[in-house]
Parts: structure tokens; sequence; C-alpha cells
């Protein structure tokens, strides 16, 4: 059963040059940090507790907030910068979170951080709502971050980038090994398609396994939200396509937010 779940999970052996897709997002992060100015701020006494926000040329009735993947136990948000520039025409403002990872911290602590991360920047950008931009893990953070009733009311809407958000499938996986995700942690933090979203595009890539596009299909089934597959993308390629077509997803999320 392990053999399975990992082929669905493991992309160092699911996708080839899946180490060069890491070094190309932390050199084209490395650009973005040399060419453009950003503003950092601490939400927590971790050193992992931080967001950054560059200023955008769009409303100040909009700002995208970025969360990184790795499977909750990895990555670094530096190397998601490569993001950022893409969605700065649309809003007062892009941020790109950091959190706490486990196993040191638990689930309900990664969560807390994108909700004391959000708090921040709403005190920051008093008349912006968010557009969360979430991939893997980030997807799942960004979705469970709207159960604070708050938040959720903040929040235009949300891209999910080839989430996960059924947990039982992972704690099957070599991921156990590392998350040690307890049968509680299972059930309070799946996902259904009925949670209390915001208006959310689902996004997938035609190349990614059949455990993501399960994943984004049956969350596409859900009240306001909508699922779409970008041709071409796997799980690492997903972020840039995303952000290639970053004005029609956000005009497509925007329509799921307009009223019937």
């Amino acid at each position: 059963m392990q053999a399975f779940w990992d082929s669905q999970f493991r992309f160092s052996e699911i996708l080839p040059d899946f180490a060069g897709a890491l070094a190309r997002m932390a050199e084209a992060s490395a650009a973005v940090t040399q060419a453009t100015q950003t503003t950092q701020a601490s939400y927590g006494p971790d050193p992992r507790q931080w967001v950054e926000w560059m200023s955008g040329d769009g409303p100040e009735t909009r700002l995208t907030v970025i969360l990184h993947g790795g499977y909750w136990r990895a990555l670094e948000a530096e190397t998601h910068r490569f993001m950022m520039p893409a969605f700065r025409p649309f809003g007062v403002a892009v941020a790109n979170v950091e959190y706490r990872l486990m196993p040191a911290f638990r689930l309900d602590e990664l969560v807390a951080d994108i909700a004391a991360a959000l708090r921040l920047l709403g005190t920051r950008f008093p008349t912006a709502r968010f557009v969360l931009v979430g991939h893997s893990a980030g997807a799942h953070l960004a979705l469970s971050a709207m159960a604070e009733p708050d938040l959720a009311a903040r929040t235009q809407g949300v891209l999910a980038l080839s989430g996960v958000y059924d947990l039982h499938p992972v704690a099957q996986s070599f991921l156990q090994e590392t998350l040690a995700l307890t049968p509680a942690e299972i059930a309070r933090h799946s996902l259904s398609p009925e949670g209390p979203y915001p208006p959310t595009l689902y996004l997938n890539g035609d190349r990614e396994t059949h455990e993501f596009l399960r994943g984004g299909a049956l969350m596409g089934s859900g009240p306001s939200a909508a699922w779409r597959i970008l041709p071409g993308a796997d799980h690492m390629s997903l972020p840039d396509a995303a952000c290639a077509q970053a004005p029609a997803l956000l005009d497509h999320l925007t329509e799921l937010g307009a009223p019937a």
C-alpha cells in the first residue's frame, strides 16, 4: 500500500528533473531579491514567523498573498519570491508568507501561523482584501485558515495550486515517517468541498499524479468553486504556469465570487 501512495507523492522519483526545478525556483527568486525591494515583518518570535511584501501597481482593495508548499516540512518563502512579480499589477502589494514546519510544530500551529500572518497584513493594508495563492501544502494551509470567520470575510478568493486536501493518503506514504500525523490531526485537518471557503479556483497540471488530480476535482465540486487543468504543467511547474496566466485566473476567481 505504501508503495502506491509513494508513487503519488514522492516527487524526487516521479519527476526526473525535480532537483532542477528546485534550483530554477531558487535562481529565479534570487533574481527577484536582487531587483526588487521588499518589506519584512515578524508575526511571532520564531525565526520562521515572518511575512514580506513588495508594492504593487493595482487597486488598494486587493492584496495577493503567496503561501509556499513543501509537504508542511520543507522549503522556504525565500525560494518562492519568483511568484511575486506576476501579481504586482493586480493589487496594492504582493505578500509572501513564511511559517514554521513539521514535525517540530504541529499542523494546528502551522495553520495558526498563516492566520497570524494574514492578521498582520490586514493591519498594514486596512483597505485590501486577500487573494491567497497557495501551492501544494500552501493551498491546504490557505484553505485551513479560512476556518477563522474574520479571515474568510477578509478574503476575496483563493487560487489553490495542486493542493493536498485529504490527509488520509498522506499518512499512508513515506511522508508519515517525518510528519507523524495522528488520527486526530488527520480528521481535523483533512478538507472537504463543503468547507467554509471563499470563492476558490482549484488548479492542477495535466501531468500530475492521480491523487492530486482527484483532490482538485473533488474540491472543485464545492460551492463557489471551480477546477481547471493547465496543459503541460506538473506539480513543480504549475506555479510558473499559474503566474503566466495570472490575469485570466484572477478574472475567473472574480467571476466565482460574483452574484448569481
